[in-house]
């Protein structure tokens, strides 16, 4: 062999143990803990549920958020919509909204704020 690709090869080794080293330390370093939030007004929908007493669970699937109530009485149906509910279903002691993948943020969000 001659001695260039000797050089050739040895340059090579050490750019893939360079960068083999740089992006495990980046990755280390990196702050994974970052905290997602939903992009609706959390306090414009707790204020159409009827407020924070009316709510006595809230509980989330991949696209739905259901909130279990005391009463019917102060939900505002068409500010929930206006906040990006896609469909609301009202049972007898929940109401049910569709907000899609957001859905789990937003229960996240309730329940922090409850």
């Amino acid at each position: 062999m001659d001695f260039q690709y000797v050089l050739i090869i040895i340059g090579i080794i050490l750019a893939v143990l360079l960068l083999y080293f740089g992006f495990t330390r980046f990755i280390k370093n990196k702050d994974l803990s970052q905290e997602v939030v939903s992009t609706i007004n959390i306090d414009e929908l707790l204020k159409a549920l009827g407020g924070k007493d009316n709510i006595l669970d809230v509980a989330s699937s991949p696209s739905k958020l259901t909130v279990t109530l005391k009463s019917h009485d102060g939900i505002d149906i068409d500010k929930i919509k206006e906040l990006g509910a896609s469909g609301i279903v009202e049972g007898k002691e929940n109401l049910s909204m569709i907000f899609g993948k957001q859905s789990s943020l937003i229960a996240q969000d309730l329940k922090n704020n409850l």
